[in-house]
């Protein structure tokens, strides 16, 4: 490769679609590294991405905590200070790939956050990881002191080892979820790094209250309340953060339909409506597309389709496919016959990943990128809560490769915990 142009070797790199295999290509040697971390690729990766739809390498995997044991048992551990429960993480490498037939569960013992965050772990128990955006992931312990309603946050990024945390933040009613939403940032010298705003949620009636905090400016700020259309009442579960913005799914109070996606602007303090498609009939859920645009993933007896919204001015859906997850899904006919109940549990539309839900069966993990099946089958996740999805970003990644082709960290100490967590994520991905 050396005895090649520039140029060629430019081009070559150019044409790698898949996330992963460049991020790999950038940790192989210096060349390769320094040709991919200029601005002029950057900026092209980054179109390139978008137009690329969905990359199912961008899912490293699941982090969880593990529920398998009774409160009450798990709280006299606690107490006792002999038993450690931080959450658990299964790479989607690990995953069984389903072959519709009965598989014998993956023996393979899941990793702990402490594989990724040293010196962090003996503070983690009954901490439960409730969102994830971009690399970074949000942990909470909610009070067990029914006389106060603290959650205690902090915001963490296994794939560079950063741990960021935040100041409690005190109320009177239990927030329904959190959010987050992270930025690209470019400094005066051209380095790109991220920030990140944590969003604290509550839906009371027709109103959305919520409270931010900012890594920039290291404090907590609560915007003015927003309102709802009148008539509308907002399905908090379904919350979908991306590019500034926050989605939910709306029900009508007087026919109990979803009909609307109301989104918040946190920028602009704002709110806006969009009518969902007429032909939109089934189960749904919300998902941001590495472009910006607002995908809607709809199942109907085993039929699922996608939608998908992009221009803010246009109240237009454009149907992007149809699958039939008979055809993917291992449903006898016995199951098939009886009306299994099949649900979606989550939805990720940068690496299109969706969990689903088979009564009888368990928890199946469906690519729409490539449409693969695996089944989260590990004998520790086994109830279909509590999952949080983890997708890299491309700046997190360029980072540790930095790290760990030109050695700017320190070999004995820095650079060596890099590489033990880079190969722990990336390697059988």
């Amino acid at each position: 490769m050396l005895h090649l142009p520039s140029d060629i070797i430019y081009k070559i790199l150019t044409q790698i679609s898949d996330p992963a295999s460049l991020v790999r290509a950038a940790s192989s040697c210096k060349l390769w590294r320094n040709i991919i971390m200029t601005s002029t690729f950057l900026d092209g990766l980054k179109m390139q991405h978008l137009g690329h739809g969905f990359a199912s390498s961008l899912l490293l995997g699941f982090f969880y905590q593990d529920n398998t044991q009774t409160s009450l048992h798990l709280w006299q551990h606690y107490m006792e200070k002999c038993y450690s429960l931080e959450p658990s993480f299964m790479p989607t490498s690990l995953l069984l790939q389903s072959t519709g037939r009965k598989e014998g569960r993956n023996a393979v013992r899941p990793l702990s956050l402490g594989t990724f965050i040293e010196g962090f772990v003996a503070s983690l128990n009954f901490y439960e990881p409730i969102t994830s955006q971009d690399s970074f992931l949000v942990l909470c312990h909610c009070s067990r002191d029914a006389a106060t309603i603290l959650d205690v946050v902090c915001v963490c990024n296994p794939l560079t080892g950063e741990v960021f945390h935040i100041p409690n933040l005190t109320y009177t009613l239990r927030t329904d979820n959190y959010a987050l939403l992270v930025t690209d940032d470019v400094s005066l010298d051209g380095q790109m790094s991220r920030s990140f705003r944590l969003v604290a949620l509550w839906t009371i009636g027709n109103r959305i209250v919520y409270s931010y905090y900012c890594s920039k400016t290291r404090s907590w700020w609560k915007p003015s309340t927003s309102q709802i259309m009148p008539g509308l009442f907002v399905l908090s579960s379904s919350a979908s953060a991306g590019h500034g913005c926050i989605h939910w799914l709306c029900g009508n109070l007087k026919s109990s339909m979803v009909t609307h996606v109301v989104t918040l602007h946190v920028d602009r303090e704002e709110l806006s409506h969009l009518e969902l498609p007429s032909e939109a009939k089934g189960k749904k859920l919300l998902a941001n597309s590495a472009d910006g645009s607002i995908l809607l993933l709809i199942l109907k007896d085993l039929q699922m389709s996608l939608w998908k919204h992009k221009s803010e001015s246009s109240s237009d859906w454009v149907f992007s496919q149809m699958i039939d997850m008979a055809d993917y899904l291992p449903i006898n006919n016995a199951v098939l016959q009886s009306r299994a109940k099949v649900t979606l549990e989550i939805f990720r539309g940068k690496s299109g990943a969706v969990v689903l839900w088979v009564e009888k069966e368990g928890l199946f993990l469906f690519s729409l990128s490539d449409r693969s099946v695996r089944k989260l089958d590990n004998e520790r996740v086994t109830t279909k809560y509590h999952l949080c999805p983890y997708e890299m970003d491309w700046v997190s990644c360029l980072v540790v490769t930095k790290l760990i082709a030109d050695g700017s960290s320190s070999l004995d100490v820095g650079r060596k915990k890099v590489q033990g967590r880079w190969n722990t994520l990336m390697t059988k991905v």
